[in-house]
């Protein structure tokens, strides 16, 4: 945390074990997104534009049509369900639009309602 945030040791220790904790947690979330951006963008990208590569040219040699892969091809589906779950945290859920819809009602302003 210290390097993270720049904070010293007695910074550190002024927290509470309830504010620790979040810190920590928020810390370990954002490394886990960053590094399956890294992994998708980099590597699996990579991955993609080489087997994309390769299949162009063997299709090129035979009558079968090579079937494009996406970098997505390339990530597990255990890490594409964790990052779900990660991203779902940060966005709170709004079933209730009824309010937003009658102040636009308000102000006159028009809409599908």
């Amino acid at each position: 945390m210290g390097r993270e945030f720049g904070w010293t040791l007695d910074d550190m220790r002024r927290l509470t074990p309830g504010e620790l904790s979040a810190i920590l947690t928020e810390l370990q979330r954002q490394v886990t997104i960053e590094q399956y951006n890294e992994q998708r963008n980099h590597w699996a990208f990579l991955a993609a534009v080489i087997t994309n590569g390769f299949g162009a040219i063997a299709s090129m040699f035979s009558k079968r049509k090579h079937k494009g892969v996406s970098a997505d091809d390339f990530i597990g589906k255990d890490a594409k369900k964790m990052l779900q779950r990660l991203l779902e945290q940060d966005e709170p859920k709004q079933t209730d639009w009824g309010r937003h819809v009658n102040d636009a009602k308000a102000k006159g302003l028009a809409g599908p309602w």
